[in-house]
């Protein structure tokens, strides 16, 4: 990899306040710049060393399903070819194809949320999700008036930037501690949270998000997963075990005889939810099987590692 590649690579594994879609989207410039400056002899060379740089973006991410199916759809693309320049021009294409996918998912997403959204309701979010973000976006802009509670998604506080962009906007926005939020479930007439993947297993998103779903449950709030396809993980594909982030973060003097765990995913069993929202529409938790099961994993990705989700 060139110096740019690691640097951008660097760029995506500290990355704690982008939502999954705008990683995706730094993952696929990545893969376009490696095809244009590639100096690789041969296709074959290059394919390993694709294949290198897949791995080091999906370990700079682990959680992030959207960099999964970007570089799944790569390899399928580029199986067959055996030129330098078609491949250049394929990977381009896939890039490309991506790309505007996310766009089309996320809208498709937010005209699917603003049946939910009732006039004066309560929503309460967590952390930032783009996704979540944009549907919010598009009830203010529908004319819904409703009032917005936002997590503040501690260590990183990514919360805070969802709240400031959502303000920013004209929408009515409280900002919460998240043991707060959580107690505030109650109050809310809809909770709507994000994903940086999902399976069979369930949804990872961020730490809290379970907190959430089990007090969302016990209420009777309805708590929906705004999840595009692009973020179900293919079946067959475990995920790296995610990212423990510096304890410092949590506590910048730690006392002697003291560990301090700092991750920043948790799983929900999708038992726990209403229902997703997808580019298809509001679906049951239930109905997902099916999609999951017609992913094809690229046998690149078939490393073994452990599940964490």
């Amino acid at each position: 990899m060139d110096k740019w590649t690691v640097q951008a690579i660097a760029e995506i594994a500290s990355d704690n306040y982008s939502g999954a879609a705008e990683i995706a989207e730094h993952g696929a410039e990545i893969l376009l710049h490696s095809a244009r400056t590639t100096d690789a002899p041969t296709a074959d060379v290059f394919r390993q060393e694709l294949v290198t740089t897949i791995w080091a973006l999906i370990h700079a991410q682990p959680s992030m399903a959207s960099l999964v199916n970007l570089v799944n759809d790569v390899l399928w693309k580029i199986d067959a070819i055996d030129s330098l320049r078609a491949l250049r021009q394929a990977i381009a294409d896939v890039v490309r194809d991506f790309k505007r996918q996310l766009h089309v998912h996320e809208a498709a997403i937010a005209e699917s949320v603003l049946p939910l959204i009732s006039e004066g309701a309560q929503v309460l979010t967590n952390s930032r999700s783009t996704t979540v973000r944009a549907a919010l976006r598009h009830a203010q802009r529908a004319g819904r008036r409703f009032r917005v509670i936002c997590a503040e998604g501690r260590p990183g506080f990514e919360g805070r930037k969802m709240a400031l962009e959502l303000a920013e906007d004209g929408i009515p926005v409280t900002l919460m501690i998240d043991a707060l939020a959580i107690s505030f479930v109650g109050r809310m007439d809809l909770v709507l949270v994000g994903a940086d993947h999902l399976n069979s297993r369930g949804l990872m998103n961020k730490v809290g998000t379970y907190g959430l779903a089990l007090a969302a449950q016990a209420n009777h709030v309805p708590i929906y997963a705004l999840c595009s396809s692009e973020k179900f993980l293919p079946p067959g594909y475990n995920p790296p075990r995610q990212t423990h982030w510096p304890p410092e973060q949590v506590w910048d003097t730690i006392p002697p005889n003291i560990t301090v765990k700092n991750l920043y995913f948790d799983c929900t069993p999708l038992t726990e939810l209403t229902g997703l929202v997808t580019e298809q529409g509001i679906l049951p938790t239930a109905g997902v099987e099916g999609w999951l099961a017609s992913i094809k994993l690229h046998p690149a990705l078939m490393q073994e590692v452990k599940v964490v989700c």
